[in-house]
């Protein structure tokens, strides 16, 4: 996972300077924190980015999930919440 961060913060980076970023080491966290059911609201950005960059079928595929994962995760709080 430690991969994973190292890349979520050199996009953070590359939104101010012009440097590289690995999308598939962030495609490849993505997948790991799905299966882990580790999402966060920031990771449905993360994935639009890793999707727009990749452009496969897969990576789409891996967006729509990890924003249906952050989706019930809110749903989940707010059902506590109550």
């Amino acid at each position: 996972m430690s991969k994973y961060n190292e890349q979520v913060e050199a996009l953070m980076v590359q939104q101010t300077k012009d440097e590289g970023t690995n999308f598939r080491a962030l495609e490849y966290g993505l997948k790991q924190k799905l299966q882990d059911g580790a999402i966060q609201q920031q990771d449905v950005a993360i994935a639009l980015q890793v999707a727009s960059a990749i452009g496969s079928l897969s990576s789409r595929v891996l967006y729509a999930n990890v924003k249906r994962a952050a989706q019930q995760s809110v749903e989940q709080t707010e059902k506590v919440g109550r």
